[in-house]
């Protein structure tokens, strides 16, 4: 499947306005949270959240240039924040960003994409960032 094919799936299950912003709010609490709980678990000198963001960021790569560049920014910030927080902190950001995206989907009248096919676990983040990146740049998605 490609990136278009993703987006457009994904997409037709987050037509709602009000879904795609508990998206833009609840998918990077989610992805600070799960940095932050994941720099608890080092592997050597590295952490399970560094190791995960670059796997994320190889898939991401593989699918969309442009995607992967924006991902490794935010995904940075992210986890410099991250690194910072208690583990209750992020946590509570990983369980209030699925609050958001349940009340998104209740908006939507719709389930998560992903009970159906887990990738979209990954492609929602990078749905999301395009989509924002998109509407402050004044851009036109290049699906």
């Amino acid at each position: 499947m490609t990136k278009t094919d993703m987006f457009r799936e994904y997409g037709s299950y987050h037509a709602d306005r009000r879904n795609r912003v508990c998206h833009a709010f609840g998918i990077p609490l989610i992805v600070l949270g799960i940095m932050g709980l994941g720099h608890l678990v080092a592997l050597g000198p590295v952490d399970l959240a560094a190791l995960a963001a670059i796997a994320v960021l190889i898939y991401y790569a593989a699918i969309d240039l442009r995607g992967a560049l924006l991902s490794t920014i935010v995904f940075a910030i992210l986890y410099l924040v991250a690194i910072r927080l208690p583990w209750q902190i992020s946590l509570g950001a990983f369980v209030l960003g699925w609050v958001f995206q349940l009340v998104g989907h209740r908006f939507e009248g719709t389930k998560p994409k992903f009970l159906e096919n887990l990738v979209y676990l990954l492609i929602g983040p990078l749905y999301i960032l395009e989509e924002t990146f998109d509407a402050v740049t004044g851009s036109k998605r290049l699906t």
